[in-house]
């Protein structure tokens, strides 16, 4: 009878142990929200770039054929140091002509001065105008010839040089691109209008470099009175130096600058 009464309870039971080992459902935790102070100060930060100090692509007046190419891509230049030269025979042979006339002027002068010392002094002002007139034209004539050769117009790094001897070029045609690299600077690329009453020169900015994963003082030095359209909105060109410059930092890396914090 008690063997009876038990195998009724087996499976009420096995039915107890089943639910009590059942797996509890895992609680899904609810996904994070970016704080709005975050989001605040992310948009608060003003884009900018790393440009050079200065930088200029050079070009010729008149045209010719590339004579010699005095530099390569990399060199470090010197302001006033020969570039780039042009065969320009034209040129040359004014110079040579101007000469030729200032000495034939010169020899007037020296006949009307001593042979006719005693004759009216006239002929002798008269060829003292023609020397000064002479020299003169061969001045004119050695400034046009040096239109043969680019010169360095500063201190900089020969960045590219787009002609090789031999190529003809044609007048206002870039030849070869200069930039000052050893002086880099930033060069905010959305500093709106909203957003430039509030900033001055004088002030200090923190620059992050993202590339370098380094945040550097800097100070405004210029700011653009033209502004400039981009998609959105009209914007100034800000210039900002650094305090300090890293080694590794690069023309055209990006950063982000913070104008406020140090205010």
């Amino acid at each position: 009878m008690k063997n009876q009464s038990w195998m009724g309870l087996l499976p009420l039971l096995l039915l107890i142990v089943s639910c009590n080992s059942a797996p509890t459902p895992a609680t899904e935790s609810a996904p994070e929200i970016p704080s709005a102070d975050a989001e605040i100060a992310e948009s608060d930060l003003t884009e900018g770039i790393v440009v050079p100090g200065q930088q200029s692509t050079l070009s010729f007046l008149i045209a010719g054929s590339i004579a010699e190419v005095f530099v390569a891509e990399g060199d470090l230049v010197q302001a006033g140091e020969s570039l780039i030269e042009i065969d320009a025979p034209e040129l040359d042979s004014a110079v040579l002509a101007a000469e030729a006339s200032l000495r034939i002027a010169e020899l007037e002068l020296v006949y009307w001065t001593w042979a006719h010392k005693n004759k009216p002094p006239e002929r002798r002002w008269l060829a003292e105008n023609r020397i000064d007139a002479a020299e003169k034209a061969v001045e004119t004539a050695l400034l046009s010839r040096n239109q043969k050769t680019l010169l360095a117009p500063f201190n900089a790094t020969v960045v590219d040089i787009s002609v090789m001897v031999g190529e003809v070029v044609s007048p206002h045609l870039g030849v070869i691109l200069l930039a000052d690299l050893e002086n880099l600077k930033i060069e905010t690329t959305d500093l709106n209008e909203r957003d430039v009453v509030h900033i001055s020169v004088g002030d200090t900015a923190l620059v992050y470099i993202e590339a370098l994963e380094l945040e550097i003082e800097g100070l405004v030095v210029a700011i653009s009175p033209i502004p400039t359209d981009n998609s959105s909105d009209v914007v100034y060109t800000t210039t900002i130096i650094l305090k300090e410059y890293p080694a590794s930092l690069r023309w055209g890396m990006s950063t982000k600058i913070d104008f406020d914090r140090n205010q």
